[in-house]
């Protein structure tokens, strides 16, 4: 058996490094009671892995308070057995269901909808062709069989979430709950594109309040809007304010760069600046220019 699976590593080594992390992945999740220790395995079932969120099913609400405590623990223990770490982070998988049937529209029937586990979900004579066409790449039969159930349990996995409402992000194809727009990896490019957007927003009006900063951004990126929150906005303002310091000429309290930072720092227009501002915010900001060497490099567009 050992033997086997070394050959279905090497296999899968050989079809590229994405496709070699999607088959530890799975691997993951079918030898979940063997990695985990038993009184784990029995209360916390692992539901799918996405770019390194581990998506898991448990059986109480008190066993999801206590999982943000285990939550470490699991990660190591999990990541220990692999060449590389393949976990991040542990979510709890929302879950799945398939609706009922509808009472009629006077009807004070409660609505009910069953919980649907994925070992009930069946694919199509079609679905289960298309994993067999892939699976026969492999040679060796056993690595062919293994190679194959790895392919309907994926294909399971995505209709089971098809049926709850998933869609395909709006950047990408992988699925994403129905009240998310992108998947982990094109949010989190999203909130970068959001941070670089409000430096540049800073940058050409350091003086710019709060929530005038917000509606510039939902102007451009109104997707945004729920990531868009006030601290979000003054967290990129404070790492403008560190990149701007980081070029300032030292030596000179009037450089553009000098009256940048201030304006950003004291929320305040060029018409509204004076020496004594300057002075006072900079020693705030534990600037002392003159123990500083001077800056002699080309001014920086943030």
């Amino acid at each position: 058996m050992l033997e086997i699976n070394q050959m279905l590593h090497n296999e899968m080594r050989a079809q590229g490094k994405a496709a070699y992390k999607k088959f530890l992945c799975s691997e993951l999740i079918f030898n979940w009671d063997t990695l985990v220790d038993k009184s784990i395995s029995e209360k916390i079932k692992p539901v799918a892995i996405e770019h390194g969120v581990l998506l898991v099913d448990v059986k109480s609400s008190a066993l999801k308070d206590q999982l943000k405590f285990l939550a470490e623990e699991i990660i190591e223990t999990l990541n220990k057995n692999f060449e590389e770490p393949l976990v991040k982070k542990i979510k709890i998988a929302k879950s799945f269901q398939v609706a009922g049937t509808l009472p009629e529209k006077n009807s004070s029937e409660k609505i009910v909808e069953p919980e649907i586990k994925i070992e009930q979900i069946t694919l199509t004579d079609e679905e289960q062709k298309i994993c067999e066409e892939q699976a026969k790449k492999f040679s060796d039969e056993k690595l062919r069989t293994t190679f194959l159930e790895m392919l309907l349990t994926q294909a399971k996995v995505q209709k089971f979430r098809l049926i709850k409402g998933w869609h395909k992000c709006a950047k990408c194809n992988t699925l994403c709950p129905p009240e998310e727009i992108f998947c982990e990896v094109c949010a989190l490019k999203e909130r970068e594109a959001m941070v670089e957007e409000l430096s540049k927003i800073f940058y050409d009006e350091p003086w710019i309040k709060t929530s005038a900063a917000q509606k510039k951004l939902l102007a451009k990126m109104p997707h945004m809007q729920r990531e868009c929150s006030a601290d979000a906005v003054e967290s990129a303002r404070t790492s403008l304010i560190q990149r701007v310091a980081s070029h300032i000429r030292f030596g000179d309290e009037e450089s553009p760069d000098v009256l940048k930072l201030v304006m950003l720092e004291k929320r305040l227009p060029p018409d509204k600046l004076t020496p004594a501002i300057i002075q006072r915010t900079l020693t705030d900001l534990h600037f002392n220019l003159s123990d500083r060497p001077k800056f002699s490099g080309a001014r920086t567009r943030y």
